[in-house]
């Protein structure tokens, strides 16, 4: 989500009658086209730029449990390896390091 600075300048922006295509120039590419159309279509329907629904992907493998455990047994005496640790929480190595 940007900035609620950026929110509040195209929703006065928009209140006050400019576009899409007036708004983003004004805004020097801060923002981007899509970004500031999903903003409008927020306004139109509720008034307001709050997203009612988290966007994009949710999280599965970084999750707090999992980010508890794996700092639990980074700290343990025995040095495990980021395969072997991946192994054990059933989760891809990428996703051991990005953790770490």
């Amino acid at each position: 989500m940007k900035s609620k600075d950026l929110q509040a300048a195209v929703k006065n922006k928009y209140e006050n009658g400019d576009g899409q295509a007036k708004i983003c120039p004004d805004l020097g590419g801060v923002v981007s086209k899509r970004t500031i159309n999903l903003w409008i279509k927020l306004i139109k329907d509720t008034g307001s730029i709050n997203l009612s629904y988290s966007t994009g992907h949710p999280r599965t493998v970084r999750t707090k449990a999992n980010i508890i455990q794996v700092k639990w047994r980074a700290q343990q005496k025995k040095r495990v390896s980021t395969r072997r640790l991946a192994a054990e929480m059933n989760s891809s190595r990428s996703s051991a390091q990005r953790i770490l």
